[in-house]
């Protein structure tokens, strides 16, 4: 599996690739083609043309949960292809109204989003390969977003969890990966873990997890401010992740 970030909230210097307050990354795997959220903006697009990778013949899109910084990057999206599979919790158009009254939810509707793709929208587990799994609505999930998600792939050192943010508790996908998948080992995990939001304690104890868990490769962004991956690096080795980083696994 290779994984290509395409938009991520930091870049490197000198590779001169745009960053933002969003996620979207490229996953190819067993001859998929999977586009996995879409942040902010038109900037995962514009990364995509830099980097010469060619969209078009995505085979999937996979969407983490209905928030606009993994979302709104649909309406840059020219691709009408009733052949590309849309893959989602069906409670990703819910409406998501800030205390501000300002709207963050998914800025593209259910019916026109069925004009260009195939939904399949699921709260039950998909396979979208033999390898990889969506893992549709996680258990024990406390928080308002009900449609948070994220992947498992089955690789050969253990399992490699993929998430968007995991508002629905990084620790309860950890869980629901392993009963998913049956498999106990976790060898990595990447993406947002929405730590900037908890307190140290909160992050000293899932960090105390993914020590247990004897997590080989462990890389926070996104949602993960500076204290937290302070904290997380305290108990394990983490992973700098910037726009424009590949990722393989066997």
């Amino acid at each position: 599996m290779k994984i290509t970030v395409l938009t991520e909230n930091n870049s490197r210097i000198d590779n001169y690739l745009l960053a933002e307050p969003g996620l979207s990354l490229l996953i190819e795997v067993d001859n998929k083609k999977i586009l996995f959220d879409t942040g902010y903006s038109d900037v995962f697009l514009k990364n995509a043309k830099t980097l010469k990778i060619d969209l078009s013949d995505i085979t999937d899109i996979v969407i983490s949960h209905g928030h606009n910084d993994h979302t709104r990057g649909l309406q840059f999206l020219n691709l009408e292809n009733k052949k590309i599979k849309f893959t989602a919790h069906p409670n990703i158009f819910d409406t998501k109204v800030d205390e501000d009254k300002i709207h963050y939810g998914c800025p593209i509707s259910k019916e026109a989003l069925k004009k260009k793709y195939v939904l399949n929208l699921t709260q039950n587990p998909y396979w979208i390969s033999e390898n990889l799994c969506f893992l549709g609505e996680i258990e024990n999930n406390k928080s308002s977003d009900i449609d948070d998600s994220a992947l498992v792939y089955k690789a050969e050192k253990g399992l490699f969890i993929i998430t968007g943010c995991s508002h629905s508790g990084i620790i309860n996908i950890l869980k629901y990966a392993q009963k998913v998948t049956g498999i106990n080992h976790i060898y990595g995990i990447f993406g947002g873990f929405h730590l900037l939001c908890k307190n140290n304690i909160e992050i000293e104890k899932i960090a105390q997890v993914f020590k247990d868990e004897q997590i080989q490769y462990l890389a926070p962004c996104h949602c993960c401010n500076l204290n937290s991956k302070i904290i997380l690096s305290k108990y394990l080795p983490i992973e700098e992740i910037c726009s424009s980083d590949e990722i393989m696994l066997e």
